[in-house]
Order: C-alpha cells, then structure tokens, then sequence
C-alpha cells in the first residue's frame, strides 16, 4: 500500500489537471496535481451536491499572546459555516456573535469572496501568495459560547444581557514558503499504516474515492489593525499563521467521531501541523497525517505520531497540558503542550458535533512555540 501511495503522488507531480471545478469536486486521493490559479479562486458548487462545500480556514498566534481564528466554509443555499475567534491580551477572548447559538449563517453570494452578512470577508488577492480578511461588524465575549453538548442542533439565542462589541479588522496574508498538498506530499507511510488497519473491501475504497477532498495548506505571515470597541492597537498586529483550503463534493460533519489537529510554530522559524482523526463510517478509525516547514523552508511530511485518540480526551474531556511525540523523516520531535484559553462551539450542517479551540504554548525539543490544538467531538452517536 505505502508503494502505490508514493506511485500516485509521483505521478500526481507530474501532471496538471484542467481549471474546472469539476475536477477539483472529483479527484481522489493521492493522485490529483491542479494549477494554482483554479485551486485558489471560489469554487462553484455543483447543485446536485447538497453536502458539496468550499471551506477556508486562518489560525494565527504570536509570542505576544494573540490567537485568532477563523473558518468560512461556503455550503449550499447561501450557507456559511462561520466560527471566528480572537484572543487579544489584557483585553480577553471574543467570538463571532452568531456562535454561541450556531455556525451556520447567511452569506453574501460572490463569485470572488467568501462573505457573511454579518461582515466577514476572504478574498484571495495572489494565489498562493497574498490573502485579505476584513470584518466590520459585532462581536461577544468568548465565555457567552456555553453550548448544551448532549443536545444535537442550534442553542438558546443569546441572552440579552450579553454585551454585543463593536468591532473591525483589515489583515493581510502573505506566505512563508510553498503550500503543502495533501493529495501529492503526505506520507505513504503514514497513510498506509491508517490504511491497513482497515478492513478492505471493494466498498471502503469505493468510500475511499466518493468522499475524497482537495485539501492543502500553507503557512504565511498575518499583519494588520484591530479595532475593538474603543480599543485600537497602537500599530501592525503580526502573527504567524497557517491557512488551508478544502474542496469537496462530500463534507459531513456529522461522520467524524472525534479528532485533534495541532497546528502550531515555533521560535526558531519551524511550523508544525500534526493530526490524528477518526471517522469509521467514512473509511478511517484512525488516521495519521501532518508535515514540518523547516526553518530553510524545506517540506517534510510526518511519517509517525505517537499519540493515540483512545489516550487522550476519549471521556470528552481534553487535558489542559499532555505531551506526545512524531517523526518526519529523519527529524524526531518531542512537544509539550500547555492551554491558556478554549472556546467550545458546534459545528456542521447538522450541528451534531462540537469543536474545541484549545490556543496553547509548545515547547518542541525545547524551542518554544504557539499554536492551536483544535478538538471535536461528535454527540450522537460517539
């Protein structure tokens, strides 16, 4: 299995698939190269897709104590799945005001930019090189996300007595290195251990190809101004931050059991993406994946994590520091982890899982770094 992954992916780089969305909603796994410019613009989504989605994701920290995060994914029928959070120090965390009831909002159609009506904005400026975030709009204090997470679908609405802030932001993205695509550069090794331990048949691959996603990242620098109520900062705002893109013709939320994805970098300019996931009506129980940017800008994908979803967090409740290992290549890391602050939301079309977004310090082979461990859960059935 592992030889034909790497055959794949081989090939995968030599090719350049054709600018249709079509073909970026029907690849499969391990074999897909597309150009850069179709990749990166708004993807139409076929209607006969009713879970197609084309989804955007920013997280972003700094030594100085900022974490942002934020997701747009664009659904059918006008649907944005929305979650932003924002850690600002010595002023507290703040949420996106829609969340504390749901992730599902209205969205403005484009055909260029990801946009809510309730004033979030993604547009690709350069491909793979320079990106814009812009909000104008309210927010709320982090602590009014209190979900009821033995219930599946939306909360309560808000309570009156929650203070809604004003608030507006202008960031600029612009990258740290190349993009890291899933589809051409994971492991072989590590997917053909998340392989084997699968049962096979002629249905789990055929699973295999009909939930298949584009998906790549690639890490960059996030710079600009905020401006919270009658809080303004002083000067540029400069965090290191990863993005990614997700292009599908079948994203469910609802079949992912649970799963924790680690994203973090650190001080000496390395960056770090480590997950292990589980969604056994999908295809996979247990799935491994992840890379390093060196700080050379070299890409290496992460052969093997030591950590075991049924070790850590399986009772629903995440450790407020653990520690865990991983290989890529010939590099050996060992992190710690620490979390400072988490919001707790729910997440899908369906709102039947929660995600947590734990924002940590690391300490990898004793270089400090700062990060995210983001976790979900699904409700019912876990």
């Amino acid at each position: 299995m592992k030889a034909i992954i790497a055959k794949r992916q081989q090939k995968a780089k030599l090719e350049e698939k054709s600018e249709a969305s079509e073909d970026l909603l029907n690849g499969e796994f391990g074999g897909n190269a597309c150009k850069i410019d179709a990749l990166e613009k708004k993807q139409i989504l076929p209607k006969d897709n009713e879970r197609a989605g084309d989804c955007v994701f920013f997280d972003a920290s700094n030594s100085k104590g900022w974490w942002l995060t934020l997701g747009m994914a664009q659904r059918q029928k006008d649907i944005i799945n929305l979650f932003f959070i924002l850690k600002v120090p010595g002023l507290g965390t703040f949420v996106n005001e829609e969340l504390p009831t749901t992730s599902n909002v209205e969205a403005v159609k484009s055909d260029v930019e990801y946009r809510t009506k309730s004033g979030f904005c993604i547009r690709c400026i350069e491909p793979m090189r320079k990106w814009h975030i812009s909000f104008n709009g309210f927010l709320v204090p982090g602590q009014a996300c209190q979900p009821n997470v033995q219930k599946i679908g939306e909360d309560s609405e808000l309570d009156s007595t929650v203070k809604r802030i004003p608030a507006s932001f202008d960031l600029t993205w612009t990258n740290y290195g190349d993009y890291f695509d899933f589809d051409a550069e994971c492991s072989p090794e590590s997917i053909g251990r998340s392989i084997a331990l699968e049962p096979w048949s002629r249905e789990m691959f055929q699973k295999l190809k009909s939930t298949h996603q584009k998906h790549y990242e690639q890490f960059g620098n996030l710079t600009g101004i905020f401006n919270i109520a009658e809080y303004k900062t002083p000067e540029n705002v400069k965090m290191m931050s990863m993005r990614d893109h997700t292009i599908t013709k079948y994203r469910n939320w609802s079949e992912i059991r649970r799963y924790i994805m680690i994203i973090y970098h650190l001080e000496d300019g390395t960056c770090i993406h480590t997950s292990i996931i589980s969604m056994p009506e999908t295809v996979f129980t247990h799935l491994q994946f992840g890379y390093v940017i060196t700080p050379d800008l070299r890409k290496v994908p992460v052969d093997f994590i030591n950590l075991h979803l049924s070790n850590i967090g399986e009772n629903k409740t995440f450790p407020k520091s653990f520690k865990y290992s991983f290989r890529a290549g010939s590099l050996n890391y060992n992190v710690e982890v620490e979390v400072k602050d988490m919001v707790r939301f729910k997440m899908g079309l369906d709102l039947k899982c929660y995600v947590e977004e734990n924002m940590c310090v690391f300490k990898a082979n004793g270089i400090p770094g700062y990060g995210f461990a983001e976790v979900e859960y699904r409700i019912d059935p876990y």
